[in-house]
């Protein structure tokens, strides 16, 4: 078999791929790339190392913090594994992308037939095909780190949870939001629509904690500090008063279990 002699030098690379050297560096510096080294002492970058930097930036593509990467790098370590993730992701945007152009189109259709949409329809339009800018990005990595153990991180982390899961849970949460928004200013916790919002956003919860009140005590302070973070606010699904909300219905839920008894 003929030997591979590819081989690049650090600027040659940051041009192949529009990266920077410096981002070179720092991939170096985390432990993700180690280039070979002339006799010289420069970096050269070869054939295993351009696949590894090409996972990289599959990986960064989907918001992972580096250290994420880090640990898929260290579990798998090969391109393939991260392009099926990124495959995976871009399957599931492409699902999102045609939903929205349905609604789209339905609705230029509608307008063009002289026929005026309903606010239901107009809120599912705006719902639908809004862009979402969040991506985990190192803060909430950070937040990750501080509220859940290693255990929980784990298991989480063990979860089959496929683009079709993600899709679903989200447009159900959208749901929930969209629905206590249309309950109108100052909404009553007690009334039946907001308990039988609370109830479905139950079922989510106990979807993701299976039970476990301290998973469910972290991913709360999780959320709790990314809304407090006024760069993360902006990128969450959800609002504080969305959440204070959601606590005075399940306060009146545990009101009305216990009078149950």
């Amino acid at each position: 078999m003929k030997p591979n002699v590819f081989e690049e030098t650090a600027a040659a690379v940051a041009k192949r791929f529009g990266v920077s050297v410096k981002a070179l560096r720092v991939y170096e510096g985390a432990g993700l790339l180690k280039p070979a080294r002339t006799m010289a002492g420069w970096r050269i970058y070869r054939q295993p190392e351009i696949e590894r930097l090409s996972a990289i930036l599959a990986l960064k593509q989907l918001g992972l913090p580096l250290k994420r990467i880090g640990e898929l790098m260290r579990g798998s370590g090969d391109l393939a594994a991260a392009l099926a993730l990124q495959e995976a992701a871009l399957v599931d945007a492409k699902a999102e992308a045609e939903q929205a152009l349905a609604l789209v189109r339905a609705a230029r259709a509608k307008l063009a037939d002289k026929r005026s949409l309903s606010p239901d329809e107009l809120a599912n339009l705006v719902r639908s095909t809004s862009v979402s800018e969040f991506k985990w990005n190192d803060k909430m990595e950070a937040l990750a780190q501080k509220h859940y153990t290693p255990e929980q991180l784990a298991e989480l982390r063990g979860r089959g949870f496929t683009p079709e899961d993600q899709q679903r849970v989200g447009a159900a949460w959208a749901q929930i939001y969209a629905d206590i928004d249309a309950l109108g200013p100052n909404p009553n916790p007690a009334s039946d629509p907001a308990l039988e919002i609370g109830r479905r956003a139950q079922t989510l919860i106990q979807e993701f904690t299976r039970g476990d009140p301290a998973l469910f005590k972290a991913a709360g302070a999780v959320n709790r500090d990314a809304m407090a973070d006024p760069e993360l606010a902006k990128q969450m699904p959800t609002t504080p008063a969305h959440w204070q909300f959601m606590q005075r219905v399940f306060e009146e839920m545990k009101l009305r279990d216990a009078g149950a008894i």
